[in-house]
């Protein structure tokens, strides 16, 4: 700046200064004004700067999934934690890869994919809040989820795990926990009082199981019918056959940034045994005690507004002991370790077209033979003889949903599907209405 045009600029400054302290109808005074000091030197002048904006603290949270694991204790969180209150926190948004899924969705179980309608009656706290209506005539279910007492309720007609028996399911949950039913039942009596008969039976299938979880913790068991089975009395002489399993498994679940995790501990108990009239009594070789650890993972490999990636392992740790049967089956342990590979891809084609494909394999570490004989032994380390593959395509529009699962046998034979749904050209087809 011209340093001699200084006095001239501070001159008009405090005059109009001047004339705004002065009321607008006063005369100036005739004297002269006063001397004008000097302007303070350069380095002196500072600029008035606007007041600086409110400080903003950002929580580096990548989604809600995430935040719910990360200890409070965390030293990258609990700084700022407490400057932010929970409505200042936006919710993840909904994307077109969330919504309640079909059997046609994820055969391969590939963590951090979206939940399905199995995976409701399996993790029930994930009912809340859902409101919808799926049939699955492929398949033969059909589930709905409903408001009820201030939480969600889910029912469903499905089959038991074997022999095509149908199966009633029921859930609930609330926004602390849920819990879940699904029972077959097949059993019948039967007495003669001319022969001196009575008799129970219990079919193929029957099978009850009982699921809880909460947050991330889940525990689950059931008592299933694997074979026919019953006793009969003739005038006291009684022989029987029981073929049944026992199950229970407890895990947990989670996430961290982009992997998800499903780590779960699986106890079996199977027994199978035949008694004879004069009291003795057989074990099938297929009574064991068997043990297994399990941890899923899902990395989200790649995910944009509208495709996603999700590369999964499903690893399994097991031990099997086979009982030892007197004067019969000498006992046996087999040990191994299962390591499956997987893969799922969706993609969206259009705003209401979305398609979805998986592949998965696995490769088996088996040792032991389970035949009984301690001086024999095994080793083995082989992949599957296939790998399992599937694609499908899901039309969403508003509240209505359909999707569909190619066969395999499609593609040998493309025209042999038309001849109806027994060809099961659409595996797993289903249609939803949410609401």
């Amino acid at each position: 700046m011209n340093i001699f045009k200084l006095p001239a600029i501070c001159l008009l400054v405090a005059t109009a200064a001047f004339a705004q302290a002065v009321p607008p109808k006063a005369t100036p005074p005739a004297t002269a004004p006063a001397a004008v000091p000097p302007p303070p030197p350069p380095q002196a002048v500072v600029p008035v700067a606007p007041p600086p904006a409110p400080i903003q603290f950002t929580v580096p949270v990548t989604d809600s999934a995430a935040y719910a694991v990360v200890p409070s204790s965390s030293s990258e969180f609990a700084t700022f934690l407490p400057l932010v209150s929970s409505s200042s926190v936006a919710a993840p948004e909904k994307t077109i890869f969330d919504s309640v899924r079909g059997n046609a969705y994820n055969l391969f179980g590939t963590v951090g994919a979206a939940n399905t309608v199995r995976d409701l009656v399996e993790r029930p706290a994930d009912i809340y809040g859902n409101k919808f209506f799926y049939i699955s005539p492929v398949n033969s279910t059909g589930y709905t989820a409903v408001p009820l007492g201030g939480g969600s309720a889910l029912i469903g007609l499905d089959k038991a795990p074997i022999d095509n028996l149908a199966a009633l399911v029921f859930g609930y949950a609330n926004s602390s926990f849920g819990f879940s039913l699904n029972y077959s039942v097949d059993k019948s009596f039967a007495s003669d009082s001319d022969r001196k008969m009575s008799g129970r039976y219990t079919g193929a299938g029957d099978n009850i199981e009982l699921y809880f979880s909460t947050g991330s913790l889940y525990a689950n068991a059931n008592w299933l019918t694997y074979a026919n089975s019953g006793s009969e009395d003739y005038d006291g002489d009684t022989s029987a056959e029981d073929y049944s399993q026992l199950e229970g498994t407890v895990g947990l679940t989670g996430k961290s940034s982009s992997l998800d995790y499903d780590g779960y501990v699986n106890v079996i108990r199977t027994g199978g045994s035949r008694t004879i009239p004069n009291g003795d009594k057989y074990v099938d070789t297929y009574t064991f005690l068997g043990l297994a650890v399990n941890l899923d993972l899902g990395y989200n490999a790649f995910q944009s507004a509208n495709a996603r990636v999700i590369l999964g392992s499903n690893n399994r740790v097991f031990a099997k002991f086979i009982d030892n049967v007197k004067n019969g089956f000498k006992g046996d342990n087999v040990m191994g370790l299962v390591i499956s590979p997987n893969i799922l891809g969706e993609f969206a084609l259009t705003e209401t077209w979305l398609t979805f494909a998986g592949a998965s394999n696995a490769i088996n570490v088996i040792i032991g033979d389970g035949d009984g004989n301690g001086k024999t032994s095994y080793l083995g380390i082989a992949h599957t003889p296939w790998t399992g593959a599937y694609v499908g395509l899901r039309y969403q529009k508003a509240n209505l949903a359909a999707e569909a699962q190619v066969a395999a046998d499609v593609f040998d034979n493309p025209f042999g599907g038309f001849g109806g749904f027994t060809n099961k050209m659409f595996a797993g087809f289903g249609g939803f209405v949410y609401f």
